[in-house]
């Protein structure tokens, strides 16, 4: 019987400090305090919304960016790798078609270039006025914009 006096005055001294653990209560603040308190919440909120315009500005500009180079790639003529050949004697060289009003260029020549890539001819010439002064090749290949880039970049 003397321990249960014990085992009471534990849990009472249990149930005591449990009570002392009450939340403590707030703080009242004066209506300046209370004033530069929400003037500081919305400095915080006006830059964390002027952050997200900053993040959203580069992905725009990304987008618009990665869209004109890939209108530019769709609309502008494509280099092509073309193998040619006259009497045994064969070259390879990149040849990009021109665009309305810019002559077709054959990026190793300095000749000029009358294409007729439909029968799988190309005539290079001396001088663009006089047909004489033109010589035909026979094309024995055609290569794409990738094969063309590569020529480019190695050689």
């Amino acid at each position: 019987m003397a321990q249960r006096p014990k085992k009471q005055a534990l849990l009472n001294q249990v149930d005591a400090r449990s009570k002392s653990k009450r939340p403590k209560q707030k703080k009242r603040l004066s209506p300046q305090q209370q004033r530069a308190l929400q003037q500081q919440q919305l400095q915080q909120q006006a830059q964390l919304a002027a952050a997200q315009q900053e993040e959203a500005k580069p992905n725009k500009t990304r987008w618009i960016i990665t869209a004109v180079v890939l209108l530019l790639m769709i609309v502008f003529p494509k280099p092509k790798l073309i193998t040619y050949e006259k009497l045994g004697l064969v070259a390879q060289s990149v040849y990009w078609p021109g665009l309305p009003g810019v002559d077709p260029v054959l990026f190793d020549s300095n000749l000029h270039i009358r294409p007729a890539l439909e029968r799988n001819t190309l005539y290079l010439c001396q001088d663009e006025r006089d047909p004489d002064s033109c010589q035909k090749y026979q094309i024995i290949e055609q290569q794409g914009f990738i094969s063309a880039l590569m020529k480019l970049i190695f050689d």
